[in-house]
């Protein structure tokens, strides 16, 4: 795949969020399964602290944020989201200051949101450096769940994980999740009817292995890429981060089959 056509599917996904974000969060409110067993593999380094700053890139309707006060009342948190569409983040949250309501009544206190607009796909579309870029202090964990299937090109996966890697402090800890939607029964199949009709509709020439342009609600020229991950894909992910953090837990969760998602967690050395 050439520049050119990653930018253009980076901006497809853009439009589908701002279009559909109202219907697009609805779907989404419920926490994913594997969320709960990433707490766990970290919890295996001892007693979690009463602080923790949290760095959430592609934050989308900050359910995680959720998520995490609920499972940690008692801990102090500080979040640092990231995300390019303000219309998913107001879907749970009033801007300016973000301060979601349903994250507010937690002990010890209401979490504290800092939250960055940035389009983070179009920098490494164009070569830039992400990590320069995010208005966060080094996190003691960082996270990017359902994200990295919008990233086109293994080259930009690997530079948007190394950015999430570096975006957490030595000692902290990533967490990432890895859609593997065609290897799920029936997947591929149901996918490619869809997407062959949006690359003619939009013009574009044949994407990489385990490239799709999905549909939504069967609404009419509603369309976003995603990338279904193998699991030799993700091999050569953890691979390439050996140097820089050691991986704690790799396991498969969510959807009918429990499989539908791979989660990897590291510690970042």
């Amino acid at each position: 795949m050439n520049n050119q056509t990653a930018l253009k599917l980076c901006t497809l996904n853009t439009t589908f969020y701002r279009r559909h974000a109202a219907s697009f969060s609805q779907t989404r409110k419920a926490p994913w399964k594997g969320w709960q067993r990433c707490l766990e593999s970290i919890a295996d380094f001892g007693e979690l602290p009463a602080s923790l700053m949290v760095f959430d890139l592609a934050c989308g309707n900050l359910r995680f944020e959720a998520f995490l006060s609920s499972a940690l009342p008692e801990t102090a948190l500080t979040f640092y989201t990231v995300d390019n569409c303000a219309e998913l983040v107001a879907e749970m949250a009033e801007l300016d200051p973000l301060v979601p309501p349903v994250l507010n009544h937690r002990a010890p206190a209401a979490p504290v949101f800092n939250h960055q607009n940035l389009d983070v796909l179009d920098l490494v579309c164009r070569g830039i450096d992400v990590h320069g870029y995010f208005q966060a202090p080094p996190c003691d964990l960082a996270v990017a769940f359902g994200f990295l299937h919008h990233v086109p090109t293994a080259e930009y996966r690997e530079k948007v994980l190394l950015a999430l890697v570096e975006q957490a402090r030595p000692g902290g800890c990533v967490m990432a999740s890895f859609w593997q939607f065609a290897q799920e029964k029936g997947g591929a199949a149901q996918a490619l009817d869809t997407h062959l009709r949006a690359l003619a509709e939009l013009e574009l020439p044949p994407l990489d292995a385990g490239d799709y342009l999905l549909g939504w609600q069967a609404r009419a020229g509603a369309y976003r890429y995603c990338h279904s991950f193998t699991d030799a894909e993700i091999d050569r992910l953890v691979d390439r981060l050996q140097d820089t953090a050691e991986l704690v837990a790799r396991f498969k969760a969510d959807g009918r089959t429990g499989a539908l998602n791979t989660y990897l967690v590291l510690q970042v050395h």
